[in-house]
């Protein structure tokens, strides 16, 4: 079987970032940090040529590449798990100002010492960013 046919493809983030909103995830070791990724994910599945999550691990690292991709994305949203904001503040650091950011905890969402989370909890953030920031941002819903 080939590869396209197993598995959803999609826009590579760095040759189509002029037309993709990029997203910059926490994937910390709590709940609030799983959270942020798995939105992230469902939200590059919904949206896979318009939403596309980016390697923010490589930003923070220097990668030239990947601070170059988020620069030149069409919007950047950031998805921070709880108060430290290190999605958000790792981007700063390299000079990209998010469009748009969400912090998981100020959503209602108790932090706590476990990778568990709950589809109701997805379902919450990833309808705040779609309807707070992309319904907005592109004029129009899904």
């Amino acid at each position: 079987m080939a590869i396209s046919n197993k598995y959803q493809l999609l826009p590579r983030c760095v040759t189509y970032a002029e037309n993709l909103i990029i997203l910059a995830t926490c994937d910390g070791a709590s709940n609030v940090g799983q959270v942020g990724n798995e939105v992230a994910r469902r939200l590059t599945k919904i949206f896979p040529n318009l939403v596309r999550m980016c390697c923010l691990s490589a930003v923070g690292a220097g990668s030239k590449i990947h601070i170059e991709t988020f620069r030149k994305a069409k919007a950047v949203i950031s998805i921070n798990g709880c108060e430290l904001a290190c999605a958000s503040n790792i981007l700063r650091q390299k000079g990209i100002e998010p469009t748009f950011e969400v912090t998981v905890v100020k959503e209602g969402v108790n932090k706590i010492p476990t990778l568990d989370f709950d589809d109701e909890t997805i379902a919450k953030i990833s309808d705040r960013i779609v309807h707070n920031f992309l319904e907005k941002y592109l004029g129009h819903s899904k």
